[in-house]
């Protein structure tokens, strides 16, 4: 899905990622080491951070020409999604992005219903929503900042389920701290992020990242 040349990312003038050449297939999970910030990484992977260096291409497989020079591919949930909106309505959310969002089968899966307030859903709940705006907005790449973060077992089994059931077909990159069993039960391909490079740990193509 995304192909590294040469890339090389700072953060406050630490070197992140270092002359990186990668192959990333869609639906892969990332594994950061903790004092890594992948806020920075997931912003620079998805063209809303500069690269410090080489480039990042999209995979023409993956989407059109037409919609490859947009500036609406990706949709980046950041690692503080279950803060975000707190005490609004859902019903009052689409506005602020000016999107004429409908409840969808999602939410009715989920049930997340649009009169509840963000507040009132669990952390899970939270995340399928802004998963379900990123829909609306007919995102094509979505980017995973730390999702499971502050979920608890039952949230982590739902994720497993929405991933392995209803999220499929999607094109997405997780960026984590740490390896959930859940991650290791799917047939994703698993990176670690460490000393500036990304090292193939389970799956991904022969050519990827080494």
């Amino acid at each position: 899905m995304l192909e590294l040349k040469n890339v090389t990312i700072k953060y406050n003038r630490q070197i992140i990622l270092h002359s990186c050449n990668c192959k990333l297939p869609s639906q892969s999970i990332i594994v950061a080491k903790n004092n890594i910030n992948t806020d920075i990484i997931s912003r620079t992977f998805a063209g809303f951070h500069p690269v410090d260096g080489g480039e990042i291409h999209l995979d023409e497989n993956v989407i059109s020409e037409k919609k490859k020079l947009s500036k609406k591919v990706f949709f980046v949930i950041p690692e503080n999604y279950n803060k975000l909106w707190m005490n609004y309505r859902l019903q009052e959310i689409p506005k602020l992005m000016n999107s004429s969002f409908q409840q969808s089968a999602l939410c009715q899966k989920y049930n997340i219903l649009p009169q509840a307030s963000i507040d009132s859903l669990t952390i899970f709940q939270r995340l399928i929503y802004i998963i379900s705006l990123g829909q609306a907005l007919n995102r094509t790449i979505f980017i995973l900042n730390q999702p499971t973060k502050y979920f608890d077992f039952e949230d982590l089994e739902q994720f497993y389920h929405f991933l392995k059931d209803d999220f499929s077909d999607a094109h997405y990159l997780i960026f984590t701290n740490r390896i959930e069993r859940i991650f290791t039960m799917l047939s994703k391909p698993i990176y670690q992020l460490d000393s500036t490079k990304l090292l193939r740990l389970k799956g991904g193509e022969e050519d990827g990242c080494q």
